[in-house]
């Protein structure tokens, strides 16, 4: 008896082992951009944001536009722009990973990533987001024989826990407008 009682102990731990395994899996896939290796905006809304649509921690707000995108889907194919969306995408990734910054990358829009960062100063992100996009212009990215070099815009802005999301945002492109007007 106490040795069956053991067998059916060990076959429901590895039955909500699998389990666990089966829900992570599924809350990563929800959550998961459909062509990049980011986050995507239902994360956004149900893990970054509270209810009232207000940030639940602190930390900065970056911006990164594909200047080209349209242009490039216009003159090619949604397949191109696709597939760049994806070497973007895997080159920030790869940076922040690079640089062991602490970080989550969202596809927000068609040629826009928000990229929410961590445990650095303003100064720091602005570094790192310039690094970047030098990095990022300066690339090849390809597609089968085409070679694209992309140009970017970006903008930084830090965000308080309880902050309304649209209101950082709003302030978010406005800088972002400013940066492209300027640069």
């Amino acid at each position: 008896m106490h040795n069956e009682n053991e067998i059916m102990d060990k076959e429901c731990r590895m039955d909500l082992d699998e389990l666990k395994n089966s829900m992570h899996l599924l809350r990563k896939q929800l959550f998961s951009d459909d062509i990049t290796e980011s986050k995507n905006r239902l994360w956004l809304l149900k893990e970054k944001l509270n209810n009232n649509e207000t940030f639940n921690d602190f930390g900065f707000l970056t911006s990164i536009k594909i200047s080209d995108y349209d242009k490039i889907v216009r003159e090619y194919d949604s397949n191109v722009g696709n597939r760049l969306l994806k070497q973007v995408s895997d080159y920030m990734i790869r940076y922040m990973r690079d640089n062991h910054l602490n970080y989550e990358i969202v596809r927000y829009t068609e040629d826009n990533f928000l990229i929410f960062m961590y445990d650095l100063n303003e100064d720091e992100v602005e570094g790192q987001i310039v690094n970047m996009q030098n990095g990022m212009s300066n690339y090849k990215f390809k597609h089968r024989s085409r070679m694209f070099q992309l140009t970017f815009s970006s903008a930084v802005i830090q965000y308080i826990e309880h902050e309304s999301f649209a209101s950082v945002l709003d302030q978010l492109d406005e800088k972002l407008f400013e940066n492209k007007v300027y640069s």
